[in-house]
């Protein structure tokens, strides 16, 4: 092609798009007028979208379009507006045999990176679809079938006082699929710290100030039951929400484009209970949930937060660990059949003759209680040991033969969450000691002690955190600490033939060495102690709960020989 032609051709192409862009740059501009006479910006629902929080927005990662973003919504909404109104290729489909739920990706169009945005300017600022058609979104329609979201529930898994991640319990949500047959073929939507070290004072050190970076994730149910359920032995509480249908839809939105973003994960305040509540918040803008925690974050608090929204809440079901199951069968059986459950269990050749003694019926309720006891005794490993698969798979052959129905025993459902004391306190005191009358303060941030109601909570726990004690003595007129404990955590598991968990306690904190025999403000010790112990629970009715532990005590002052 001769020279001349090309650049004619050149410049009549240019004079084409140019043509094209002049247009949907005017409408742009139009919207964009529009957006800043209402101050569009500036509301809730769009604020929500953001994440904003205090002025700004934490968001990382790619989440913003504008530079200024995090700081500046205004901005936000021009870029987010003329990148809808931009022609841009067509997205790649996702290609054959990829994941059921595709991960999110920065290199799609706009649209289809932040379709929540889309949908809420579209409606708010009415955009006409003539001038700014829909683009198709092969990733982000993969998503939203693989969940096929009905409508949505807030999960609270029980504290897990062994991890410290989770000593306050855990919130998710899950999705319920129309027309799944079982919730176990739900996903959930899940925030969670990703931490980088192993170390647990590093652990705590970065958690406490949002040093690592926290993500959503979505994963079908059952690994979480899995997870929780099954390996860790919590309980779950599952709150139906009633969101309206297009809150379920937003919030499906809003989940796949948060898979371009991190927020720096806070174990105290913006952890995973307030990072979900800010999902909801923005698929039904008028909740304002997250707007009812500032310092501190509670995951059963938020789920409180959740029920005092009239209507929010349609119902609640409870949903037993594996080893709340496991003693409820037992509990059926007599010392003998419970000698005999363990026995199997425990794949003693002497079993087989026993077993084969009792009525089918008996025979089914044991081999039943003996596999629970297998599954907890071997864990809940993918793919069990090949040593035991063949023993395991022998026990189930046998029940089967049996042909007697499920044992249709259900665990007893215990007091609910919400049924539990509020998580802080405040105490006013006076009593006289050694030193004469005293005064005394109390303040408690969270959460529970042994002496309390363990309605709602995890029983034999203790869970103490900045529990502050100023008291004010008759002998020398001025205030002082008695106590401040940072940390106190106690963990009683009673001692059971098939669940063998030792008890154990640490505590940190600042107290008084009266041993010192000084004023108290010179008695003031930084104080560490742990111990591990044995605790039991008589089978009686109203039984104590009985534990001894064997303790080590550090402390560090100037007030003691040698610091």
């Amino acid at each position: 092609m001769p020279l001349f032609l090309i650049i004619l051709y050149s410049l009549l192409s240019g004079t084409t798009r140019s043509a094209q862009a002049q247009p949907a740059q005017s409408y742009a501009d139009e919207l964009s007028d529009r957006a800043r006479s209402e101050a569009i910006a500036r509301e809730k629902p769009w604020l929500a979208l953001l994440h904003y929080k205090g002025g700004r927005s934490n968001a990382q990662g790619h989440f913003f379009l504008s530079p200024s973003g995090a700081a500046e919504p205004e901005a936000e909404l021009e870029a987010d507006l003329r990148a809808f109104l931009e022609a841009a290729p067509p997205e790649a489909p996702e290609p054959p045999g990829g994941s059921a739920a595709p991960k999110w990706s920065a290199n799609q169009p706009a649209q289809c990176r932040f379709p929540a945005r889309y949908a809420y300017l579209k409606r708010r600022l009415a955009i006409d679809p003539a001038k700014v058609p829909d683009q198709p979104c092969p990733r982000f329609q993969l998503f939203r079938d693989a969940l096929d979201a009905e409508s949505v529930t807030l999960v609270f898994a029980d504290a897990f006082i062994n991890n410290p991640a989770s000593m306050y319990g855990h919130t998710f949500l899950r999705v319920h699929r129309r027309g799944a047959s079982s919730s176990l073929l739900d996903y959930t939507i899940n925030f969670a710290g990703n931490p980088d070290t192993d170390n647990g004072m590093l652990y705590a050190v970065k958690g406490i100030f949002g040093l690592f970076p926290g993500t959503y994730s979505t994963e079908p149910y059952y690994m979480k039951l899995q997870e929780y359920s099954n390996i860790e032995s919590r309980d779950l509480w599952e709150y139906d929400l009633a969101l309206s249908s297009e809150a379920v839809a937003q919030l499906i939105r809003h989940a796949w484009e948060m898979g371009g973003a991190s927020f720096p994960y806070y174990f105290f305040s913006e952890n995973c209970s307030y990072q979900l509540l800010t999902l909801i918040d923005a698929a039904q803008p008028g909740l304002n949930l997250a707007d009812s925690f500032g310092f501190g974050t509670i995951p059963g608090n938020t789920v409180r937060a959740a029920l005092d929204r009239t209507g929010l809440v349609a119902s609640r079901h409870y949903r037993p660990s594996h080893v709340r199951e496991l003693l409820a069968r037992r509990a059926v059986l007599d010392e003998p059949e419970v000698r005999l459950a363990g026995s199997v269990g425990r794949f003693e050749p002497s079993a087989r003759d026993a077993l084969g003694g009792l009525a089918p019926a008996r025979q089914a309720a044991v081999l039943d209680s003996a596999y629970d006891f297998v599954r907890y005794r071997e864990g809940f490993s993918d793919l069990p040991k090949p040593a035991l698969a063949g023993s395991e798979r022998a026990l189930l052959v046998a029940r089967g033969k049996l042909g007697q129905p499920p044992s249709g025993v259900k665990a007893p459902e215990p007091p609910p969450l919400e049924a539990g004391h509020d998580t802080a306190r405040a105490g006013l005191g006076a009593g006289v000691s050694l030193r004469g009358g005293f005064q005394e303060l109390q303040w408690r941030a969270a959460l529970h002690d042994l002496p309390s109601d363990s309605r709602g909570y995890a029983e034999g726990s203790q869970l103490e955190m900045a529990d502050l004690k100023l008291r004010f003595d008759d002998r020398d007129r001025r205030p002082y600490v008695e106590r401040l404990a940072l940390v106190d955590i106690v963990s009683l598991s009673p001692w059971d033939p098939w669940i063998k968990k030792p008890s154990w306690r640490v505590s940190f904190g600042v107290e008084q060495a009266k041993e010192l025999r000084r004023a108290p403000v010179d008695s003031m010790i930084s104080d560490l102690s742990a111990g591990f112990g044995l605790s039991a629970k008589p089978d009686w009715a109203l039984s104590p709960l009985f534990f001894a532990f064997a303790e080590g005590d550090a402390g560090a002052a100037p007030a003691l020989a040698q610091g």
